[in-house]
């Protein structure tokens, strides 16, 4: 491994360029002089590949969801290209790299990493409930489903309607609010339950109230870096994220994160969900997402650039103090839709923003444009084939 710490530039592998979120953290370290992006990926045409700010690009063949092949991938390229440190994105590569941490650190260095059980509590709803609950943390009532009278009876004592979630990411269910449903009566979802029996779900009373989140950097439970960020826009579905974010500071929020993360000891990225309780006037924790999130260009803009500390933190650089200013942003789809009103006289009133997607798509199209073509591509041979789902290496690996 080169000595990063006597040099001025570094260079970063991303070993999961398949994510959807590889183009915002790459657009992240793009905005540091020096900084060369060699991109990991188990598609051989992902879009990652046709971006400008990747340095060299490297695939391997994962036929099955086999993290032992990713791992043989990640061994391979270290040694093939000496970079200085690994800079995992996804929950999936943060564990397994976070199982086989001797191992990697013997060729490099690693960003921040969550321990293996912290990733597992985080990752499951369920154990994240009781895990709060333990340590006497605000979140809200959670049940386990269960196809029995115990379940049928605890049911009863949660105020409706309530949110059936499932308590872990399968596929793309789970990321999103992919998955979630809401019922206004018991009988209902019992009877959705047992109908798809093959999903763990856990139930959770609605809050009246707000979403609020808040993205960290940690070491050793000590937050190094954080942004908190409230939805002003809607996504296209009820339980979306939303397209445009108002970054702004929320002690209440803070304080209970801190709180969080200094039990858990948690080390490394993450980004919290949480839902201001109108009733009880509480901030409560819902979800821990062990990974990067789709608004990190929204916490770029405002001052933090998370991917880029978290290397210097893995190089064991001294990371600089960062604070983060308010601002509003929004996603690439609803700043695209803000200016073509503008432009037709149409401006909603009270809408606006700061920064967008938009701003890093002009300056790096390709990825986007090939994902695209992608999908297009997807979609007419679906058609084709009768409406069967085809070419899904595209469909499922170049959301961007």
């Amino acid at each position: 491994m080169k000595n990063s710490k006597e040099k001025e530039t570094f260079s970063v592998l991303i070993p999961d360029g398949e994510s959807w979120l590889s183009y915002s953290v790459q657009s992240c370290l793009a905005q540091i002089p020096g900084v060369e992006v060699i991109v990991l990926s188990n598609n051989t045409l992902d879009p990652m590949r046709f971006s400008r700010h990747t340095r060299q690009f490297y695939s391997y063949d994962q036929n099955v969801d086999d993290g032992q092949a990713k791992l043989a991938a990640i061994y391979d390229t270290l040694k093939r290209t000496k970079v200085d440190v690994v800079l995992p994105i996804d929950t999936q590569t943060m564990r397994l790299l976070s199982e086989h941490k001797a191992s990697v650190q013997a060729l490099t260095a690693i960003a921040p990493i969550p321990d293996v059980e912290a990733i597992d509590i985080a990752s499951n709803k369920w154990l994240l409930a009781k895990w709060l609950q333990e340590h006497q943390l605000p979140c809200p009532a959670t049940l386990l489903y269960r196809a029995d009278k115990k379940f049928e009876q605890a049911l009863q004592t949660l105020s409706f309607p309530v949110l059936l979630k499932p308590t872990q990411q399968v596929g793309d269910v789970g990321i999103g609010g992919r998955g979630i449903h809401i019922f206004d009566h018991p009988a209902a979802l019992i009877e959705f339950c047992k109908d798809n029996a093959t999903v763990e779900y856990v139930v959770q009373p609605f809050i009246n109230g707000y979403d609020i989140d808040c993205s960290v950097l940690c070491q050793d439970g000590k937050i190094e870096a954080y942004t908190i960020q409230k939805g002003f826009m809607g996504g296209r579905g009820r339980f979306d994220p939303p397209a445009g974010i108002d970054l702004l500071h929320d002690d209440q929020t803070y304080d209970v994160i801190n709180a969080l993360v200094a039990k858990m000891n948690w080390t490394g990225i993450a980004h919290f969900d949480l839902r201001y309780d109108e009733q009880d006037q509480q901030v409560k924790v819902i979800e821990i997402n062990a990974r990067f999130w789709g608004s990190l260009l929204g916490s770029l803009c405002a001052g933090v650039n998370f991917p880029y500390v978290a290397c210097l933190a893995g190089l064991g650089r001294a990371i600089p103090k960062t604070s983060f200013r308010p601002l509003r942003y929004v996603n690439g789809g609803a700043a695209a839709k803000i200016r073509y009103q503008q432009c037709i006289g149409k401006k909603p009133a009270g809408v606006y923003f700061d920064h967008s997607a938009l701003d890093f798509m002009m300056k790096d199209p390709w990825p986007k444009v090939v994902s695209y073509c992608f999908k297009a591509y997807s979609k007419a041979v679906s058609k084709l084939n009768g409406g069967t789902r085809g070419a899904s290496l595209y469909e499922s690996k170049n959301k961007i």
